[in-house]
């Protein structure tokens, strides 16, 4: 049964003594002895009688045994109706209990009670896969054991790969290291094989280790590393990958510490190749640095009311003259480091 014809039996049973009386009193107006249907049944044998004596009369008489018939018919209709709804009199208790049933049943199920059919079949397709779960758990291991054999293979073409390739990137990596201003550095990855389990990236669990120094022993990369080295170690490992990587933006802070001069300008060549293929973005206190840059922006800290706050300001041509000239000269720009600022910087592009 539907909550529609539910509620519609919950009204009905909640109004059976006002329907009662109501119909009982229809019923007894169309079949007393001066009832509807008493009265066409003797109009219609009248007219019945009186046709024999002028036939356009005929016409007339069919409409009133029709109209006869409708009222015997819906007398009948009425009497049986009559008869259901006597019988529903005591019966609202159970029905608005169960039109509460149905509507925790909808919470229940997160649904419309119009839904709950739905829910059903749902629950019920879920208890059939149950009952055949024996089968499908032994369908799911064979496909985990076939997935497994096709892991394990490709992981280890994958390995064979990786140690030939960790050693081509560590010859390359530590050759530009030499370069940034790390005499005696040396780069190198260790693979270890962690086969049994398997793993997003393959069965190898990779680390970087590194000596910044001749005669240092290696360890991980980032216990030994300061943060201006990390950041020059970063700028040659994206060098050497720029061709395979795809990040679309590299962020390099204060990659100059502890260098200047020649190598401080091979740092800006450097970025400067990168931010053909990515978007470079790089904190730097060094001219020959911040000369090989597509913009150039000032980041400026003021104090007031006891806050501090943080201005970034993107320079024009001049303005970034000025600032290059300032960091080669200091506070007071003289004409001959604003001459040199302009040079190096028309030089970089």
């Amino acid at each position: 049964m539907s909550l529609d014809n539910i509620e519609d039996d919950y009204k009905v049973s909640t109004n059976a003594s006002e329907l009662v009386e109501k119909i009982s009193k229809i019923i007894d107006s169309l079949d007393n002895e001066k009832g509807v249907n008493n009265v066409l049944i003797e109009s219609e044998n009248i007219v019945n009688q009186s046709k024999e004596l002028d036939s356009r009369l005929d016409t007339i008489h069919s409409l009133l045994a029709s109209a006869q018939l409708q009222v015997q018919e819906g007398i009948y209709d009425l009497t049986d109706y009559l008869g259901k709804i006597s019988s529903q009199e005591d019966n609202s208790v159970q029905l608005s209990s169960r039109i509460n049933e149905l509507h925790d049943l909808g919470r229940k199920h997160n649904c419309r009670i119009q839904g709950l059919l739905e829910a059903q079949l749902a629950l019920q397709e879920n208890l059939n896969m149950l009952g055949s779960s024996s089968d499908k758990i032994e369908e799911l291991l064979l496909a985990q054991s076939k997935f497994e054999k096709e892991y394990y293979a490709k992981s280890k073409l994958l390995s064979a790969e990786r140690v030939i390739a960790s050693k081509s990137l560590s010859k390359e990596v530590t050759s530009l290291m030499q370069k940034l201003g790390m005499p005696g550095s040396e780069i190198t990855f260790s693979i270890n094989s962690s086969e049994g389990s398997v793993r997003l990236n393959g069965m190898e669990e990779i680390i970087i280790l590194t000596k910044t120094n001749a005669g240092q022993d290696f360890k991980p990369l980032g216990k030994v590393a300061s943060g201006g080295e990390l950041s020059r170690i970063s700028l040659a490992l994206s060098v050497v990958t720029s061709k395979t990587e795809l990040t679309p933006s590299v962020v390099f802070d204060e990659v100059d510490v502890g260098i200047s001069g020649s190598v401080a300008e091979i740092v800006g060549q450097m970025l400067k190749k990168l931010s053909n293929r990515y978007q470079i973005i790089c904190v730097t206190h060094l001219a020959q640095v911040a000369a090989q840059g597509q913009d150039h922006m000032k980041v400026v800290k003021t104090q007031k009311n006891g806050s501090t706050f943080t201005q970034v300001a993107s320079l024009s041509p001049k303005e970034r003259t000025d600032e290059v000239a300032r960091i080669l000269g200091g506070i007071t720009i003289s004409d001959k480091t604003r001459i040199a600022a302009e040079e190096m910087i028309n030089s970089s592009s």
